[in-house]
Protein backbone atom coordinates (compact mmCIF):
# COMPACT_ATOMS: atom_id res chain seq x y z
CA UNK A 1 0.00 0.00 0.00
CA UNK A 2 2.82 2.37 0.89
CA UNK A 3 4.64 1.71 -2.38
CA UNK A 4 1.53 2.36 -4.47
CA UNK A 5 0.80 5.53 -2.47
CA UNK A 6 4.39 6.73 -2.93
CA UNK A 7 4.34 6.02 -6.67
CA UNK A 8 1.01 7.85 -7.02
CA UNK A 9 2.35 10.80 -5.03
CA UNK A 10 5.43 10.97 -7.27
CA UNK A 11 3.23 11.14 -10.36
CA UNK A 12 0.83 13.68 -8.84
CA UNK A 13 3.63 15.96 -7.65
CA UNK A 14 5.41 15.83 -11.00
CA UNK A 15 8.57 14.01 -9.84
CA UNK A 16 8.01 11.62 -12.74
CA UNK A 17 5.44 11.48 -15.47
CA UNK A 18 3.12 8.58 -16.24
CA UNK A 19 5.25 7.41 -19.17
CA UNK A 20 8.38 7.17 -16.99
CA UNK A 21 6.45 5.31 -14.32
CA UNK A 22 5.06 2.76 -16.78
CA UNK A 23 8.54 2.17 -18.28
CA UNK A 24 9.89 1.40 -14.81
CA UNK A 25 7.58 -1.60 -14.40
CA UNK A 26 9.41 -4.83 -15.27
CA UNK A 27 6.80 -7.05 -16.90
CA UNK A 28 9.02 -10.14 -16.74
CA UNK A 29 8.61 -10.15 -12.97
CA UNK A 30 4.84 -10.46 -13.31
CA UNK A 31 5.28 -13.27 -15.80
CA UNK A 32 7.67 -15.06 -13.45
CA UNK A 33 5.22 -14.89 -10.54
CA UNK A 34 2.25 -15.94 -12.67
CA UNK A 35 3.96 -18.95 -14.21
CA UNK A 36 5.30 -20.05 -10.83
CA UNK A 37 1.83 -19.99 -9.31
CA UNK A 38 0.53 -22.02 -12.25
CA UNK A 39 3.28 -24.60 -11.72
CA UNK A 40 2.37 -24.96 -8.04
CA UNK A 41 -1.30 -25.44 -8.86
CA UNK A 42 -0.45 -28.02 -11.51
CA UNK A 43 1.75 -29.98 -9.09
CA UNK A 44 -1.06 -30.15 -6.57
CA UNK A 45 -3.76 -31.03 -9.11
CA UNK A 46 -1.76 -33.79 -10.81
CA UNK A 47 -0.72 -35.51 -7.60
CA UNK A 48 2.92 -34.53 -7.99
CA UNK A 49 2.93 -33.00 -4.51
CA UNK A 50 1.77 -36.27 -2.92
CA UNK A 51 4.29 -38.22 -4.97
CA UNK A 52 7.16 -36.02 -3.78
CA UNK A 53 5.96 -36.26 -0.18
CA UNK A 54 5.87 -40.05 -0.30
CA UNK A 55 9.28 -40.13 -1.97
CA UNK A 56 10.89 -38.00 0.73
CA UNK A 57 9.47 -40.15 3.54
CA UNK A 58 10.40 -43.42 1.84
CA UNK A 59 13.96 -42.20 1.18
CA UNK A 60 14.68 -40.69 4.59
CA UNK A 61 12.33 -42.84 6.63
CA UNK A 62 9.88 -41.65 9.22
CA UNK A 63 12.00 -42.47 12.27
CA UNK A 64 13.01 -38.89 12.97
CA UNK A 65 10.45 -36.15 12.33
CA UNK A 66 13.19 -33.55 12.90
CA UNK A 67 15.33 -35.07 10.13
CA UNK A 68 12.39 -35.04 7.73
CA UNK A 69 11.58 -31.46 8.76
CA UNK A 70 15.20 -30.40 8.22
CA UNK A 71 15.38 -32.03 4.78
CA UNK A 72 12.03 -30.47 3.87
CA UNK A 73 13.39 -27.04 4.81
CA UNK A 74 16.46 -27.48 2.59
CA UNK A 75 14.39 -28.68 -0.38
CA UNK A 76 11.94 -25.77 -0.13
CA UNK A 77 14.73 -23.23 0.47
CA UNK A 78 16.55 -24.42 -2.66
CA UNK A 79 13.41 -24.41 -4.80
CA UNK A 80 12.39 -20.93 -3.66
CA UNK A 81 15.55 -19.64 -5.29
CA UNK A 82 14.43 -20.84 -8.70
CA UNK A 83 10.69 -20.33 -8.34
CA UNK A 84 9.03 -17.44 -6.58
CA UNK A 85 8.33 -17.69 -2.87
CA UNK A 86 4.59 -17.55 -3.60
CA UNK A 87 4.82 -20.51 -5.96
CA UNK A 88 6.89 -22.48 -3.46
CA UNK A 89 4.31 -21.84 -0.77
CA UNK A 90 1.54 -23.04 -3.10
CA UNK A 91 3.58 -26.06 -4.19
CA UNK A 92 5.20 -27.20 -0.96
CA UNK A 93 2.51 -26.59 1.66
CA UNK A 94 0.53 -29.65 0.51
CA UNK A 95 3.78 -31.64 0.39
CA UNK A 96 4.58 -30.52 3.95
CA UNK A 97 1.12 -31.51 5.16
CA UNK A 98 1.58 -34.92 3.55
CA UNK A 99 4.97 -35.28 5.22
CA UNK A 100 3.49 -34.34 8.59
CA UNK A 101 0.84 -37.01 8.20
CA UNK A 102 3.47 -39.57 7.20
CA UNK A 103 5.68 -38.93 10.23
CA UNK A 104 2.75 -38.42 12.61
CA UNK A 105 3.20 -34.79 13.69
CA UNK A 106 1.04 -31.68 13.63
CA UNK A 107 0.80 -30.36 10.05
CA UNK A 108 1.22 -26.79 11.31
CA UNK A 109 4.87 -27.58 12.06
CA UNK A 110 5.57 -28.34 8.41
CA UNK A 111 3.41 -25.45 7.20
CA UNK A 112 5.38 -22.99 9.34
CA UNK A 113 8.64 -24.55 8.21
CA UNK A 114 7.47 -24.09 4.63
CA UNK A 115 6.75 -20.43 5.42
CA UNK A 116 10.27 -19.87 6.73
CA UNK A 117 11.94 -21.81 3.90
CA UNK A 118 9.93 -19.96 1.24
CA UNK A 119 11.49 -16.75 2.48
CA UNK A 120 15.06 -17.98 1.93
CA UNK A 121 15.04 -16.59 -1.59
CA UNK A 122 18.34 -14.75 -1.41
CA UNK A 123 20.58 -17.35 -3.03
CA UNK A 124 19.86 -16.33 -6.63
CA UNK A 125 18.69 -13.15 -8.34
CA UNK A 126 15.67 -14.95 -9.81
CA UNK A 127 14.44 -16.13 -6.41
CA UNK A 128 12.72 -12.88 -5.54
CA UNK A 129 11.51 -9.88 -7.51
CA UNK A 130 13.58 -7.37 -5.53
CA UNK A 131 16.73 -9.35 -6.27
CA UNK A 132 16.01 -8.93 -9.97
CA UNK A 133 15.28 -5.25 -9.54
CA UNK A 134 18.59 -4.47 -7.83
CA UNK A 135 20.80 -6.76 -9.90
CA UNK A 136 21.16 -4.42 -12.89
CA UNK A 137 21.42 -1.04 -11.17
CA UNK A 138 23.72 -2.44 -8.47
CA UNK A 139 25.89 -4.17 -11.09
CA UNK A 140 25.68 -7.43 -9.16
CA UNK A 141 26.67 -10.76 -10.64
CA UNK A 142 24.87 -14.07 -10.10
CA UNK A 143 27.76 -15.24 -7.91
CA UNK A 144 27.33 -12.25 -5.59
CA UNK A 145 23.93 -13.60 -4.58
CA UNK A 146 25.34 -17.08 -4.02
CA UNK A 147 28.23 -15.78 -1.88
CA UNK A 148 25.95 -13.69 0.32
CA UNK A 149 22.90 -15.98 0.29
CA UNK A 150 24.48 -19.36 1.01
CA UNK A 151 25.73 -18.47 4.53
CA UNK A 152 22.34 -16.94 5.37
CA UNK A 153 20.51 -20.06 4.22
CA UNK A 154 22.83 -22.35 6.18
CA UNK A 155 22.36 -20.26 9.34
CA UNK A 156 18.58 -20.43 9.02
CA UNK A 157 18.65 -24.16 8.29
CA UNK A 158 20.87 -24.84 11.32
CA UNK A 159 18.68 -22.68 13.53
CA UNK A 160 15.58 -24.61 12.44
CA UNK A 161 17.27 -27.96 12.88
CA UNK A 162 18.53 -27.12 16.37
CA UNK A 163 15.48 -25.25 17.68
CA UNK A 164 12.61 -27.32 16.25
CA UNK A 165 13.08 -30.42 18.46
CA UNK A 166 13.02 -28.21 21.52
CA UNK A 167 10.24 -25.86 20.41
CA UNK A 168 7.93 -28.39 18.71
CA UNK A 169 8.85 -31.37 20.85
CA UNK A 170 9.93 -33.51 17.91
Amino acid sequence: IAAVAAATAMILTGCINLRQASRAIDRSIYLLVGTSLALGTAMTATGGAAYISNGIVSFFGNDSPNLVLSIFFIIVALFTNVLSNNACAVLFTPIGIGLAASVGVDPRIFAITCLFACNCSFLTPIGYQTNLLIMGPGQYQFTDFVRAGMPLMVILWLALTIISPWYWGL
